[in-house]
């Protein structure tokens, strides 16, 4: 048997980084929304200096320039933060592994060993919603009637991806959820 979904609760995690390795890259920015399974709790949102230049095509991307990033913590300050926020929760982002893949890496090179169930929102949405041509972050909110603000901003994206999962449970998806956590 599967994780109950009445006792799970959940961490929908968005991150910026300065490109797609996290052994190369850093975070630029992380947002994490924290859900009960039936309502958001809280949400925790911070830039990160990454101590690497920002390439320009990600910058205009993400509105993230290198001066925005020069006074903000590096990710070793808010490590012990995002630890505990992610930790007994269950992992939740838009393409899960890269973000959980970032995520990991920088916290274990700060000391925390990160062990938790991941739930990706784009496998959940292929079940949950079948028939959209696409399934990325923007089309899909597009067809759920779902505002994103400040697009490809962590804050912005953890929070669409946070109604997504709403969406998804009050449509009668527990099952299909602890299902797809079950199989990770």
């Amino acid at each position: 048997m599967g994780p109950q979904i009445s006792v799970l609760k959940f961490a929908v995690v968005d991150i910026e980084t300065t490109g797609g390795f996290p052994s190369q890259h850093g975070i630029t920015e992380i947002a994490i929304v924290l859900h009960d399974g039936e309502q958001i709790e809280g949400v925790y949102e911070t830039l990160i200096n990454p101590h690497q230049p920002i390439p320009p095509f990600i910058a205009n991307m993400t509105g993230i320039s290198n001066q925005m990033v020069a006074a903000a913590p590096s990710f070793d300050k808010v490590a012990a933060n995002i630890f505990n926020l992610l930790e007994n929760r269950v992992f939740v982002a838009h393409n899960v592994n890269f973000d959980y893949s970032f995520v990991h890496y920088h916290l274990q090179i700060a000391g925390y060993q990160l062990e938790v169930p991941k739930l990706c929102t784009i496998r959940l949405s292929r079940k949950a919603f079948p028939g959209h041509k696409k399934y990325g972050l923007g089309h899909l909110c597009r067809t759920l009637d779902i505002q994103i603000e400040n697009r490809h901003r962590a804050g912005g994206d953890a929070k669409a991806t946070a109604q997504i999962l709403d969406l998804v449970i009050q449509n009668n998806g527990k099952t299909l959820i602890s299902e797809l956590i079950k199989r990770h």
